[in-house]
């Protein structure tokens, strides 16, 4: 399975650069996504430089981006890289709201050596790529002595003097969300008398865990994916030196995150959002429900788990559980002892269900921590569509207090596939969502439930396993209308074509959001 280690070591800076269509793998409509004209196309006859495009493939600079698949010009989502050497990537390829992708702004030369690693791209609402942001992306700077390759030209400290005795500043080092990760500062500067650890998280972990460890050693457990930045300060009798270099924190297979705004319940008010992911396989001779042992959820997915029923019969290992259960004992406590316990990690699993949290905790070990709910799984096959959904379970004191924002709740969910971020859904690029806790007064299914994305694996162009997340939309006037999710009725949509049930458990998962042919 050819799944990257690290972003730096992704196979390629593609996707798939056809633009996705509104139809699922097996054939049904999805949800419409959103369009956008760019305009006619320039005539062959007239461009410049009218050649094949290889996504998979460096080329030297030339007169445009190249987004298509076939020929420069084309509408597909572009391959990453600056073609136009503007300092711009892929601007005005097309792409669909809420997609990421890696990145890298800088030469072509240099990309994946020594310091230089990738960013993350973002696709925003006008279904277009921010072509002057690559988020995260570490580009050439001046080398300066600290036995780490910053210039990027495969050599380490070339042409500084006086510079034997430099700190050994790594580049970059990997990491498992919700496992404890070590490094010893003293590999880095052997000569300090003390040292002093920090973390910078990304945008949307919150609370940012704080190292826990003593002396030189670091210790520190992230809660989700994503390119954090550790920060060594080490002091000589010669003064303070500096060393600051990202961790990037991956999972394996699909890695779904949800995170919420308003999360809380221990010393603070706050809501309980429940993650639910179940799959729509035309192998089953009926369709799977939400809030089912078809559905991976709390009451399923959770340690010691082993009721999710996605498998056909006794035959189907496609979701067999792990040998060992060195995937899942980083589980937050207790999870991670009972997974240990079991002995193996169930495929798919819940690691993460946060109920009750204190937003004031920053030890990502402690249970009060309030982490991003998660479901994993850990060798998605190719011939099912993983659908996500997203319930307000109950508030938590919430709708309590007289300042009416503290009413609304904002989701976001997070894909992640092979260690890579796919999709970011409810995000400020995708549109926010907005679910009400006085608009969910009672308990789990009875509630509102978002139906979020559609989640597919298979082979990119480029050779390597991918994954495609589409937003589920609706087309305009296909459900009544809901604002902030407070309609009559059991199904709505709201100003972005995003659909909402109530009572899912009474529901299949693969009806009520379909377009009608």
């Amino acid at each position: 399975m050819a799944w990257g280690v690290f972003v730096v070591l992704a196979a390629c800076g593609c996707t798939n650069p056809d633009r996705p269509s509104g139809l699922a793998g097996d054939g049904s409509l999805l949800l419409s996504d959103a369009v956008v004209d760019f305009g006619p196309l320039p005539d062959a006859a007239t461009r410049i430089d009218v050649v094949p495009v290889d996504p998979c493939r460096d080329s030297p600079c030339g007169p445009m981006e190249r987004c298509g698949a076939d020929v420069d010009g084309g509408r597909g989502s572009g391959n990453g890289i600056d073609d136009n050497c503007n300092g711009l990537v892929d601007e005005l390829c097309g792409c669909t709201p809420g997609e990421m992708r890696p990145c890298f702004p800088g030469a072509r030369d240099r990309r994946g050596v020594g310091a230089c690693t990738d960013g993350v791209a973002r696709c925003t609402e006008l279904a277009a790529w921010i072509g002057n942001e690559c988020r995260g992306a570490t580009t050439p700077v001046e080398e300066t002595c600290n036995q780490r390759d910053d210039d990027c030209d495969g050599a380490l400290d070339e042409g500084l003097s006086d510079c034997a005795s430099a700190v050994a500043c790594p580049a970059s080092v990997g990491a498992v969300p919700l496992v404890e990760f070590s490094y010893d500062g003293r590999a880095i500067d052997p000569m300090a008398t003390a040292y002093r650890w920090s973390l910078s998280c990304p945008e949307g972990v919150a609370p940012c865990p704080a190292p826990t460890g003593e002396g030189a050693m670091l210790r520190v457990t992230v809660p989700r994916a994503g390119r954090y930045e550790l920060t060594l300060e080490s002091t000589r009798a010669s003064g303070v030196q500096r060393c600051t270099f990202p961790m990037y924190a991956q999972g394996r297979g699909l890695r779904v995150e949800l995170d919420w705004d308003r999360k809380g319940g221990i010393n603070s008010v706050g809501a309980d959002m429940d993650l639910h992911l179940a799959i729509i396989d035309r192998r089953r001779a009926q369709s799977s429900r939400w809030f089912t042992p078809d559905d991976c959820y709390f009451q399923t997915g959770r340690s010691p788990g082993g009721t999710v029923r996605w498998s056909v019969d006794d035959r189907d290992t496609r979701f067999a559980p792990s040998a060992t259960s060195e995937l899942c004992e980083g589980s937050p406590p207790p999870h991670g002892e009972m997974w240990r316990a079991a002995g193996r990690c169930w495929n798919p699993r819940l690691d993460v269900d946060d109920l009750v949290c204190d937003p004031a905790v920053t030890d990502g070990r402690d249970p009060r921590f309030c982490f991003s709910e998660n479901a994993a799984v850990d060798d998605p096959p190719d011939d099912v569509t993983f659908r996500v959904g997203v319930n307000f379970y109950r508030d938590h004191g919430l709708c309590d207090g007289a300042d009416a924002r503290d009413d609304v709740v904002h989701p976001v969910l997070s894909v992640s596939c092979g260690g890579l971020l796919r999709a970011s859904v409810g995000s400020v690029d995708d549109g926010l969502v907005a679910m009400s806790c006085r608009d969910n007064p009672l308990i789990g299914s009875a509630n509102w439930t978002w139906i979020a994305a559609d989640i597919r694996f298979s082979q990119n162009v480029c050779g390597a396993r991918d994954c495609r997340v589409t937003p589920l939309r609706a087309g305009p006037g296909r459900f009544t209308a809901c604002s902030r999710v407070g309609a009559e009725g059991d199904v709505c949509q709201d100003e972005r074509g995003r659909v909402f049930v109530r009572r899912a458990g009474a529901r299949p998962v693969d009806v009520e959001i379909a377009e009608t042919p």
